[in-house]
């Protein structure tokens, strides 16, 4: 059976560890006078339009640096506004039988004038034999409010020495999130039946609209890989 995950807790951490894990990554934004970026564990994605308003986005790695979380006022059973906001990715695995596991990452995004806003993506993944099984939680930390558009959980069969193969796309539907209603949680989504005895992985991929800005694309945020060895009885594990 699933492990449920706990209920949102209803205060709001006002801890926002990304601009100092993205410093050099902002940094970088800045020196290039970027007028859209984002920053993500990834690097600095840079988007600049030309007279007709097409978009051209370049990448450039950018290692993120490990911030000193606060110490914890309290224990919550639900931590994903705490958890992993001094680094840009982190990976959990949650139950001993290696059957759910937990990504999240930190994104902070802006313009020539410096940082807008920024705002963490958890994705956790309770596998149900051999079948992925994900719900996606999207949380406001700084800025204006943000509204989510063309957003879903890809699927992907690790193939050695080759491009990865697809193995479902997911859609999802998450609305807007601010400073009021400063998170949302999805449905479940379920995933196909995985036959290759392989290793697979999933990707968030969005667009997001900050108030008064133009839209963004963020970059994709891969879970931890699992693996679905043996026959199709064998259930998937991380």
């Amino acid at each position: 059976m699933e492990a449920p995950a706990a209920a949102s807790p209803t205060s709001k951490s006002t801890y926002d560890g990304a601009q100092k894990v993205f410093a050099p990554c902002i940094a970088l934004a800045m020196q290039q006078k970027s007028p859209e970026w984002i920053c993500t564990s990834a690097g600095l994605s840079s988007t600049r339009r030309d007279a007709h308003g097409t978009p051209t986005t370049t990448f450039t790695p950018v290692a993120a640096t490990t911030a000193p979380a606060p110490a914890s006022a309290s224990v919550l059973a639900d931590d994903y506004d705490t958890w992993c906001e001094s680094s840009g990715t982190c990976h959990r695995i949650i139950d001993a039988s290696r059957y759910i596991g937990e990504t999240k990452g930190n994104a902070t995004y802006g313009d020539s004038n410096g940082v807008i806003g920024s705002f963490d993506v958890i994705i956790r993944n309770s596998l149900q034999g051999r079948r992925g099984r994900w719900t996606v939680s999207l949380i406001w930390d700084y800025g204006p409010s943000l509204t989510f558009s063309d957003s879903w959980i890809n699927c992907y069969e690790v193939i050695d020495n080759w491009p990865d193969a697809d193995c479902g796309d997911h859609a999802l539907y998450p609305g807007r999130i601010s400073g009021t209603n400063w998170r949302w949680n999805s449905s479940t989504l379920y995933g196909n039946l995985l036959v290759n005895p392989k290793p697979y992985y999933a990707a968030f991929n969005t667009d997001f609209t900050p108030g008064g800005y133009s839209v963004r694309t963020l970059p994709a945020l891969e879970t931890a890989r699992f693996k679905c060895y043996g026959s199709t009885a064998d259930p998937c594990k991380f």
